[in-house]
């Protein structure tokens, strides 16, 4: 493996040739749904038409209002009355976005969007109510300029001035949450999109250019919003992947995508592809069952990338995390097949893969430090005259022999062999799944959050909540259950994937998993079945379908 490192060293090499022509306070995003010019000074851009002005709620006091906004762009006196009566309204809650035109000194027509933030219940113990209200403040300030087609603004930072947390002050966090608000709420997914759309004016809007107005600006911000950047780019290729239909080869959609975005951005991650004959080899037969059904276009093959960061052995690759994500490209849950309502969805199968794949190209965009390692498992669980059939007996890589007592359980199955196989491969890591893996998942959360389950990680397991409450993808615990295993023992073979003897799918399908992996390996697996998909009216700067949930999460777990 010292091979891989040394590509990975002189890719690294090119890379950081390459990003030294940024310029010190511009970043620029561009993406087919995505098109911003993020520039960044300490006062406003007078060329600019319009200035959204976000303010939170607790700072108008004693009228305050007229002398915030002075400070950033002058107001004539004649407009205090009016600013009054916008501040009194907002106090009163009946308002939470204002507009006021005003005639600058230049006498230049120039045009505000006050956005009142509240922010009086927040709890003391913490910031990540109100950092979710930025959030939302984003949403808001980004359908503000759609619905007036104000594709170019100034975003004033007024917060800063008004919050007595100076760690946050120091490093304008409030205003990178807010633009996180507005760069996440700006994702379309076009690309099937013609000129004979039923909806095709409302998709033609895109932003140009955000001018951040940042008192005391600092050349260090720069760099934190080229790693904003680069996580909204991650979660935006994550709701790509899967939102991209089923009717092709989606597998081989998917990698190709990721081989680009690494060849284009010069990125140290070394791919592999296991096709079937390799899976065979392997002996990987849980994946190969899943997948019997498809068509030869879409046969099983497993995705691996690997991430050298700064924190790897010189000598040898051992990654410090193997990262594991499902990857059914189509559902339709095999023999024991879905109803008509349940499979509309099951495109998104696969949301486990994008999820991790897509954190790892954003995690190398932002030089991570971290060694780290993406298996996915991809295979189409159809139906058809090969289809694995319940009660038929397959071989995993460790040898284990599984009863298939239920078709449509086929995510736990690619996992585990890929949990032997990561295991086997990479014995120090600490191994962390993301998956669809159970429609009682959404039952139980109403897409409000996702379900982890763990053995021997409760330091990680209590990073990743905390992790999840500080970005709003909140991951509630559910015990493994170990002692309830003899439930999934069969009669033919060594363990069945589904347990007739008990309701709780969420906690028997993680207890089937954890029989691929060893007595004290580190494993974490999250169930994002309900967040994944459909969460916009729960999460605001959520797309209508694909939300990207757990590439956030993934990024501020290894940010701690």
């Amino acid at each position: 493996m010292k091979t891989l490192k040394q590509k990975q060293q002189k890719q690294q090499q090119h890379k950081s040739k390459t990003t030294t022509k940024h310029t010190l306070n511009k970043q620029h995003i561009k993406k087919s749904n995505l098109n911003i010019d993020i520039t960044s000074s300490n006062e406003i851009d007078h060329t600019q038409d319009y200035s959204i002005i976000p303010i939170l709620e607790t700072a108008l006091v004693k009228r305050a209002l007229f002398s915030i906004i002075n400070k950033y762009i002058t107001v004539d006196k004649k407009y205090k009355s009016i600013l009054e009566h916008i501040e009194d309204n907002a106090k009163s809650k009946n308002v939470n976005v204002a507009s006021l035109t005003i005639e600058d000194t230049n006498s230049k027509i120039h045009q505000l969007f006050i956005i009142i933030i509240k922010n009086q219940s927040f709890n003391k113990t913490d910031n990540s109510e109100l950092l979710e209200s930025l959030r939302v403040a984003g949403n808001t300030i980004y359908n503000v300029v759609k619905s007036n087609s104000i594709q170019s603004f100034n975003l004033v930072n007024t917060i800063k001035n008004t919050t007595k947390d100076t760690k946050d002050t120091k490093d304008s966090k409030y205003l990178e949450t807010i633009l996180e608000g507005i760069l996440l709420s700006s994702y379309r997914f076009n690309k099937y999109k013609t000129d004979q759309a039923l909806n095709k004016l409302k998709i033609k809007f895109y932003l140009k250019s955000i001018h951040l107005v940042i008192p005391e600006y600092k050349p260090h911000f720069h760099k934190q919003i080229t790693k904003l950047s680069n996580i909204v780019k991650s979660v935006f290729i994550a709701r790509d992947l899967i939102n991209e239909p089923a009717n092709s080869a989606k597998a081989t959609r998917f990698i190709s995508t990721i081989k680009q975005f690494i060849s284009q951005n010069k990125l140290p991650i070394i791919l592999e592809v296991l096709e079937k004959p390799q899976l065979e080899k392997l002996n990987m037969g849980l994946i190969l069952g899943v997948g019997k059904g498809s068509s030869p276009e879409n046969a099983p093959k497993v995705l691996m990338m690997h991430y050298t960061g700064s924190e790897c052995s010189e000598s040898k690759y051992d990654p410090a995390y193997v990262l594991l994500g499902k990857g059914i490209t189509f559902d339709t849950g095999g023999l024991n097949l879905k109803s008509g309502k349940s499979m509309i969805e099951m495109k998104t199968d696969l949301s486990g893969a994008s999820t991790v794949c897509a954190f790892l190209l954003g995690y190398a965009m932002n030089a991570g430090e971290k060694c780290i390692t993406c298996i996915c498992p991809f295979a189409e669980n159809s139906i058809g005259p090969d289809a694995t059939k319940p009660s038929d007996v397959l071989s995993a890589y460790d040898g284990k022999t599984v009863e298939i007592t239920n078709t449509d359980a086929e995510g736990r199955l690619v996992l585990a062999d890929c949990l032997a196989y990561a295991v086997d491969k990479y014995p120090n890591a600490v191994i962390i799944d993301f998956a669809t893996l159970t429609g009682q998942q959404e039952a139980v959360s109403s897409k409000m959050f996702s379900n982890i389950l763990a053995v021997n990680s409760d330091r990680e397991v209590k990073d990743m909540i905390e992790s999840g409450k500080e970005i709003n993808e909140l991951v509630v615990p559910l015990p493994m259950m170990e002692n309830q295993k003899n439930k999934l023992e069969s009669y033919v073979a060594d363990i069945k994937n589904v347990s007739f003897a008990s309701s709780a799918d969420i906690i028997m399908s993680s207890l089937f998993m954890r029989q691929f992996v060893r007595k004290n390996t580190k494993w974490i697996h999250i169930d994002i079945a309900g967040p994944s998909y459909k969460v916009d009216d729960v999460i605001k700067y959520a797309s209508p379908e694909a939300s990207g949930i757990g590439v956030r999460l993934l990024f501020s777990y290894f940010a701690k």
